[in-house]
């Protein structure tokens, strides 16, 4: 298997492993993830930088930049999104509301595009460098 799947692997299991089930659990950890993510800023930021990254892994296995490799790789960050989403509220073990899932699914999804503008920039880069 390719290095870069293997991160893709690795990167997808700590976005959708559920934190807060573990806070819950294990009530050290808990207090920590609570102290870290109080405040609302750092989960948006937290959620930013994980799409970010995703995009960035996503968008540089894809190679190439053409229209289906980016609606590919947006519809993978929507699904991952949802999937993280899903996986939040049933941890919580409650429905928090409409309002947080879809501004976490829209930073994710702005969080990924940058990611992906990011790869493409660097691609773009190194096609320079060489040429």
């Amino acid at each position: 298997m390719k290095r870069s799947i293997v991160w893709i692997l690795l990167w997808l299991a700590g976005i959708l492993f559920p934190m807060a089930l573990l806070g819950r659990l294990w009530p050290a950890f808990g207090m920590v993830f609570a102290a870290v993510f109080a405040g609302d800023w750092t989960h948006i930021l937290m959620h930013g930088l994980l799409y970010l990254v995703l995009g960035f892994l996503l968008m540089n296995q894809a190679g190439t930049l053409t229209r289906g490799s980016c609606l590919c790789v947006l519809s993978i960050l929507l699904a991952v999104g949802l999937v993280h989403e899903g996986i939040q509220i049933f941890a919580a073990g409650s429905w928090p509301g409409w309002t947080e899932e879809v501004k976490d699914l829209l930073v994710d999804l702005l969080g990924g595009g940058a990611g992906m503008g990011l790869a493409l920039l660097l691609a773009r880069s190194r096609r320079r460098r060489l040429a």
